[in-house]
């Protein structure tokens, strides 16, 4: 099929991507409790035609099968909102109190749900199969995991993710080879008071804080990090005097040798510091996680379809970010790439995960003409 047909056919179902994306954004649900989204989208599934696995707790994987035997490719949308209160104003705002789709989720849904509709469409040209993850928890890391342990990926030659940008302008694509992504980790330091304790825990706490941050500003120069204290949590007796804290640390690098560094680094921290002031301390540590690590010859696939689709000025180089990702996941067992898409207009600019931020509908798309394509120039390679 050509690519002016494909984009027709886009354009027709343009009002049924809308409405989806809207619907999705009006009933937003958190990591792994998407039971009323997986419900819906199985039952366009169902009314599609399109067979599917429903994987626990609320992921589904739709398969189409083309007319000839061929290679198999995965491209994956997650499903999954955020713990936010909305404020964009938008006539669709979040019903779910507290409950937001903040990072676009929202709108992968829709172009998961808008391809498997016109790939099925279209399968009578598809030489191989296509298989749609549609997943849970991307935000808690517990989508892609379940997959690959429900074994998702054991007959997936190749995977594809798409990941709405509204940092970007509307239409351009961000891509990159190898390392796109972080590395993450968290610690979490336990201090306790001792019998004999006469300083206040809260003072050793910040302490302790003041000088981990310390690090994280001057002691990795060669080298991109990003540490957050998400939460500090403080137990107190009736007098008032905290008798224990604790202190969670997210750490995101871009070299793995980092990771040992800071956990080695702020134990120390915390012991010595404990020490002086009396207290108890324990450390739990968690890491390192996997970044996006994105394959050339998939990478340069994609660059040729939107060079092909739109020009080459859609093709933005970027640099890796330093947020995480569990798509990074497939790619420990398959080649892929991540890529970005831009959901911005008239420099309307938003960071993810604020309860301001929205996407362009036009993005949808872009998105779905763009995936189709995807997967038909690899299945034509394959063949």
């Amino acid at each position: 099929m050509s690519q002016e047909e494909i984009r027709k056919l886009v354009e027709d179902n343009d009002t049924y991507l809308r409405k989806n994306y809207e619907h999705f954004h009006e009933y937003p649900e958190l990591g792994s409790q998407e039971f009323k989204t997986c419900e819906y989208i199985a039952g366009e599934l169902d009314r599609l035609g399109i067979s599917y696995e429903k994987i626990p707790a609320t992921s589904i994987i739709a398969t189409i099968k083309g007319s000839k035997t061929g290679k198999t490719i995965a491209l994956r949308g997650d499903i999954d909102a955020l713990p936010v209160e909305e404020e964009t104003g938008v006539p669709f705002s979040s019903k779910n109190e507290g409950v937001m789709h903040a990072c676009g989720h929202d709108s992968h849904i829709t172009f998961m749900l808008g391809t498997a509709k016109l790939l099925n469409e279209l399968k009578e040209q598809i030489h191989g199969t296509v298989k749609i993850f549609f997943q849970e928890g991307e935000e808690i890391g517990a989508g892609a995991k379940k997959i690959v342990a429900a074994g998702g990926l054991n007959d997936v030659d190749t995977i594809i993710g798409l990941h709405n940008a509204t940092t970007l302008d509307l239409g351009v694509f961000e891509v990159g080879y190898g390392i796109a992504s972080s590395i993450g980790a968290n610690i979490e330091i336990h201090l306790k008071k001792r019998d004999s304790l006469t300083s206040n825990l809260i003072i050793t706490a910040s302490q302790i804080i003041n000088n981990v941050s310390a690090l994280a500003a001057y002691g990795y120069p060669q080298n991109e990090q990003v540490v957050t204290v998400p939460t500090v949590v403080a137990t107190h007796q009736e007098n008032g005097k905290p008798v224990s804290v604790d202190i969670s640390y997210n750490f995101r690098t871009l070299q793995e040798s980092n990771v040992y560094i800071f956990n080695k680094s702020v134990r120390e921290i915390a012991a010595n510091i404990a020490e002086t002031a009396g207290a108890d301390v324990a450390a739990d540590f968690w890491g390192p996680g996997v970044s996006v690590n994105n394959d050339k010859t998939c990478t340069d696939r994609a660059v040729k379809v939107i060079q092909r689709l739109y020009g080459s000025k859609a093709v933005k180089w970027g640099r890796p970010f330093m947020g995480g990702e569990d798509f990074a996941l497939y790619q420990k067992f398959i080649p892929g790439t991540f890529i970005h898409v831009g959901a911005a207009v008239n420099e309307k600019y938003t960071v993810g995960h604020t309860n301001k931020t929205i996407v362009d509908e036009g993005v949808l798309k872009y998105g779905v003409e763009f995936l189709i394509n995807y997967v038909f120039e690899y299945l034509n390679e394959a063949d």
